[in-house]
């Protein structure tokens, strides 16, 4: 039994869309996608069994119609532990006349995805994203930290009192302190680079320091003497300088979830590695964002039908551990009995039945 049809991948975009042709040419595309492991509408195309041409055009007239950050809103869990949020770079070198690509951290060009997920089995979900690039911030008259704040306000009401996870490049008074004020809690990894200060309620600077195998933390600190905050780290064998997070919560418990933060990085491997997320190409910002939409919603099903099917494949084996449940749905591509099939899909569906939120009426 093949799982990975466009019928049954209806089964999945039904439960997104709510419009049966939009649910069915979602099925379609997505399709296209998993089997071109491709986000290029021309490879797309070539996959799916239409007249080229014409699968081209109702592509582009898909991305025009369809609620796709809506739909990927749907993913997000309100079981989640805690919010992964970090961004990747998606570089395009030719780009040189497209509006929304401008320079990366290293001066080629390109732009970044902010993506916001939630872990699920050494990987992650995402369900909302923010594209930005220095020359799209140039051009709307804003900074990366608005930018950022923004991004989080936009899902404040829905992920509640869950904490976001973010990385280094997120270590800012001025974003650590409208996260407080608008009640959002937070474990951000510290950018040490920069020697960060710290002071007590009488203004006293506090030293981080640790010993190898060691972690500490302190509670009610000032950041830059600005924002209240509570510091914890840890240095752990085999590395070769300790982890410092900023947190509101508790400083172990904060540790603790963010050494879980790597799943979003598992997650951008699988993206760019096996759907090709880095050569996606399109000449509007729409259109692009339509794409990126379509991909992360590509690799979520992909993800949730391959995580069943590699737990019948290799469960309790060795073998388990060596792929990715993309990686063994997209690039193993085993066949399956038809039991077996009829198993790993109802298993899937009921899962991502699970996980889907109600319609809302903002987004990202």
């Amino acid at each position: 039994m093949k799982i990975l049809k466009p019928n049954k991948l209806y089964k999945f975009t039904s439960l997104l869309f709510y419009r049966e042709d939009l649910s069915r040419k979602a099925a379609l595309i997505i399709w296209g996608i998993l089997k071109a492991r491709s986000p290029r509408i021309t490879e797309i195309s070539r996959a799916l069994p239409t007249n080229f041409f014409a699968a081209q055009k109702s592509i582009y007239r898909f991305l025009k119609r369809a609620p796709l950050k809506d739909a990927l809103l749907r993913l997000f869990h309100h079981d989640a532990p805690f919010i992964l949020c970090d961004p990747t770079e998606i570089p395009r070198a030719q780009a040189k006349r497209t509006p929304y690509v401008g320079r990366l951290k290293d001066g080629k060009r390109g732009f970044q995805v902010l993506v916001l997920s939630f872990p699920f089995r050494g990987r992650a979900i995402p369900f909302a994203f923010v594209p930005f690039s220095s020359r799209t911030i140039s051009r709307e008259g804003i900074s990366r930290n608005i930018l950022h704040l923004e991004a989080f306000n936009g899902v404040r009401g829905l992920i509640g009192d869950k904490p976001l996870v973010l990385d280094r490049e997120f270590s800012y008074s001025w974003l650590l302190g409208n996260l407080k004020e608008a009640g959002v809690h937070f474990v951000v990894r510290l950018n040490t680079a920069r020697n960060p200060t710290f002071t007590d309620e009488e203004g006293r600077k506090i030293t981080l320091s640790l010993g190898q195998g060691e972690w500490g933390s302190f509670h009610g600190v000032y950041y830059r003497g600005e924002v209240e905050v509570n510091v914890g780290g840890v240095w752990e064998k085999g590395h070769a300088e300790p982890l410092w997070v900023i947190t509101d919560l508790d400083p172990q418990e904060a540790l603790s979830i963010y050494r879980k933060r790597m799943k979003i990085e598992e997650s951008f491997r699988d993206l760019k590695s096996v759907l090709g997320l880095e050569r996606l190409m399109n000449k509007t910002e729409e259109y692009m964002e339509g794409m990126v939409a379509l991909v992360l919603l590509a690799y979520a099903i992909g993800l949730v039908l391959g995580e069943e099917l590699r737990d019948e494949l290799y469960g309790g084996t060795g073998r388990w551990r060596l792929y990715s449940g993309l990686f063994v749905l997209l690039v193993v591509r085993p066949k399956l009995q038809a039991s077996a099939g009829e198993k790993v899909l109802v298993h899937a569906l009921s899962f991502f039945r699970n996980i889907l939120s109600p319609p809302v009426p903002t987004h990202v």
